[in-house]
């Protein structure tokens, strides 16, 4: 059994974004001709595939760097820096191809962006708690 009680915010952070990424670049890869049909004709089945593949990676490397304690600080700055990444790409993706996406695309996008922006909140918050530790 995974004990959480003794670990760093950061740490049940990336566990948490670990398992999620996972479970859900599963579901894009097995579903991805459902999904983009839902999202609209700006979203191709190959798109959602390849982020499907993309959040597989993701997953993995929140995993195992959350392994042993960690996540170390330069995996939580990765990790922060890809979080700002897609809500770039999620916010841009918005503005260029709003008009060939279904309200559920929309939603979708929006859903995904509210979704990091809760994990790159606790990852600055358990980076601001480390360094709090590490001053002490």
């Amino acid at each position: 059994m995974l004990n959480l009680a003794n670990r760093s915010i950061l740490n049940k952070t990336f566990l948490a974004d670990g398992v999620f990424s996972l479970i859900t670049g599963m579901v894009l890869i097995v579903d991805a001709p459902p999904l983009a049909a839902l999202a609209g004709p700006a979203i191709s089945p190959i798109v959602m595939a390849a982020l499907g593949m993309g959040l597989l990676l993701w997953g993995a490397f929140h995993l195992v760097s959350a392994r042993k304690g960690g996540p170390n600080i330069f995996a939580a700055r990765i990790s922060i820096g890809g979080d700002i990444l897609w809500q770039i790409g999620s916010v841009t993706t918005l503005a260029l191809a709003y008009g060939s996406l279904s309200a559920i695309g929309v939603g979708l996008i929006i859903i995904g962006m509210i979704g990091v922006a809760d994990f790159l909140y606790f990852k600055l918050r358990g980076i601001g708690q480390t360094h709090l530790k590490a001053a002490a």
